[in-house]
């Protein structure tokens, strides 16, 4: 994700990323790229990205991104949103 984010920074675009607070000493190892949420928790961090988002899209990743594709496709089931 830090070379999509970058690359888009570099194209002029407004770049978010939303994470909990209890993984920013963790995840955030160097400089950052545009705004940073923190947020208290996993809930809340795929709540406020669904909240910011157009449409959704899911790069190859693990379990975190299969389970986050997931809640999406199930929001979109239960007409949470109705976006792409």
């Amino acid at each position: 994700m830090g070379l999509v984010s970058q690359a888009v920074y570099d194209g002029g675009r407004h770049v978010l990323g939303v994470i909990p607070k209890t993984l920013m000493p963790r995840e955030i190892t160097g400089d950052t790229v545009g705004e940073v949420k923190a947020v208290s928790g996993m809930h809340q961090r795929k709540a406020e990205m669904a909240r910011q988002a157009d449409a959704f899209i899911a790069l190859p990743g693990g379990y975190g991104t299969l389970e986050e594709l997931l809640e999406v496709i199930t929001w979109a089931q239960l007409g949470i949103h109705d976006k792409p």
